[in-house]
């Protein structure tokens, strides 16, 4: 087994935090995974999750050899909902001069990304303007026209548009695809997937299931090893009046199944967890889901798994 790209989830609720006793197994910070090879760091979203990775980064930063040199952290984000920024106001990192935050994203109702992000941060929301913290920002307004390139050695970052721009072929690059959804309101979301030395992880969260199936999904995911899947509510609340979940923007477990199945992905990891689900119910459902297909996992924070 291979030690070099993994995902790390400390963040795995949808659309607000939940602490509490029913909670404590699964975590009830909103959405924020990590991905990361050899010297490369990738940070999927920034909800609640992304606060304790903060520390995290911080903490070894300061007991490196050399703590003097440059923090390089790249931020993906899916869309710019609050439940997937709510946390990005007490990311430690943004506030340490040496930080190097490079942040991509969509655009959000016709507003840029550094438009959404400093709005997000403005008084009186926020004591301090976002522009006012320390560290340096590079901000990318991205589509499903643009790829990203990562060298894993040094976490240089380079932006291409892949019509235009020549991928360059190298082994030790990480690769981030990128494919618009329009199944989540208003706006729909980013759904990545990064390519390492032949491995593949998708993110698709705050999607919504299609009758046969997501077909863009399908081919976008396509023996991808692991697949990171929205499943937020039950069949049962999707359809239940008097308030059914259908148009929200959001799947069930059957939907993501379907999509693994037909995109024969290795193992499936289901996320954005309806805020009201407790732990006894979380496990209940992946007992039940694992009997539909086997690799599957409810993603819980502090949960890391080997790409391989």
């Amino acid at each position: 087994m291979s030690e070099d790209f993994k995902i790390t989830f400390w963040g795995v609720r949808g659309s607000h935090p939940v602490p509490g006793k029913d909670t404590i197994q699964f975590g009830g910070n909103t959405t924020c995974a990590e991905v990361s090879a050899e010297n490369a760091r990738i940070i999927i979203d920034a909800g609640t999750g992304i606060i304790e990775l903060g520390k995290k980064l911080l903490s070894e930063h300061f007991s490196s050899k050399n703590p003097d040199k440059q923090l390089n952290i790249i931020i993906l984000f899916t869309h710019l909902h609050h439940d997937h920024t709510q946390g990005l106001p007490f990311f430690a990192p943004l506030f340490f001069g040496k930080s190097i935050l490079n942040l991509f994203g969509p655009i959000n109702f016709g507003s840029e990304l550094k438009l959404v992000l400093e709005r997000s941060m403005t008084p009186p929301n926020f004591p301090i303007d976002f522009f006012q913290t320390n560290s340096m920002k590079k901000m990318y307004t991205i589509n499903d026209s643009n790829e990203i390139v990562i060298n894993s050695k040094t976490g240089d970052v380079t932006l291409l548009n892949k019509y235009h721009d020549k991928v360059p072929e190298n082994n030790e690059n990480l690769k981030i695809e990128i494919m618009n959804d329009y199944s989540h309101p208003a706006n729909g979301v980013l759904i990545y997937k990064i390519i390492y030395k032949d491995r593949v992880v998708v993110f698709s969260t705050d999607v919504e299931g299609f009758m046969f199936g997501n077909s863009k999904l399908i081919n976008f995911a396509k023996n991808a090893t692991i697949l990171v899947h929205d499943a937020q509510y039950t069949k049962e609340e999707y359809v239940a009046l008097p308030i059914p979940k259908q148009g929200f923007g959001h799947s069930i477990a059957e939907m993501a199944i379907e999509v693994a199945k037909k995109a024969n992905v290795k193992n499936l990891i289901l996320t954005h967890h309806d805020p009201n689900r407790t732990d006894s119910e979380l496990r209940k459902m992946q007992s039940k889901y694992r009997r539909r297909f086997k690799n599957l996992t409810y993603a819980k924070e502090g949960l890391t798994i080997e790409v391989d």
